[in-house]
């Protein structure tokens, strides 16, 4: 397991400038931070984990000399899950799971869900992307600050934080990119999943 504790005191002692100031930049990572630890303080203890890897198309193979793309866009998850690695394999044989929705949100969610063969990478990475894409709009709809327009953003190009029913901040959806899934499971027998996001 991840020493969450250790990176949160690194994260908030890095985030602290000279005068006492916060740009916008430490505000996000001090929200990161707190969002973090609080997500794994509820989880329960982690049981596996899964990786979103995409084998890389020929145009995108000189970016990736590898051959792996080590995430996968929440955004255009149905265009991009055809060249998902392993998308068929279960990588949750439990039936039903929550879905711990935090980043980046004021608010989170959980959502719960259920399928009686359990899940697969491919079903994984579509639900999520479409539980965002859900966020994303409700939140736009709800909100009385909405978001700026990236063209009449100035300085940092990130997202403003808007008030809606989820309190999103930081990020576009279009900023937002699944590298993997901690699966977690507490003393009652519930399977949490804990979502590894870039962006």
């Amino acid at each position: 397991m991840k020493n969450y504790k250790v990176f949160i005191l690194f994260l908030l002692l890095s985030i602290i400038s000279c005068d006492g100031q916060k740009s916008t930049t430490e505000i996000i990572q001090n929200n990161d931070a707190k969002h973090i630890q609080k997500t794994y303080e509820e989880a329960g203890d982690l049981i596996s984990e899964i990786t979103f890897e995409l084998s890389p198309t020929s145009e995108q193979k000189a970016d990736w000399p590898d051959g792996i793309i080590p995430w996968i866009n929440i955004e255009n998850s149905k265009k991009e899950v055809s060249q998902l690695i392993n998308p068929t394999e279960i990588v949750v044989k439990q039936n039903k799971i929550n879905l711990i929705i935090d980043y980046p949100l004021n608010k989170p969610t959980t959502i719960s869900l259920s399928n009686p063969k359990g899940f697969t990478r491919k079903d994984l990475a579509l639900e999520i992307s479409k539980q965002y894409h859900k966020i994303y709009t409700e939140e736009e709809a709800t909100a009385k600050t909405k978001t700026i327009p990236v063209e009449q953003r100035t300085g940092l190009i990130n997202r403003n934080e808007t008030d809606g029913k989820y309190g999103i901040w930081g990020h576009d959806i279009g900023d937002l990119v699944l590298s993997g899934i901690e699966v977690h499971q507490t003393k009652d027998g519930e399977i949490n999943l804990v979502l590894m996001l870039n962006s």
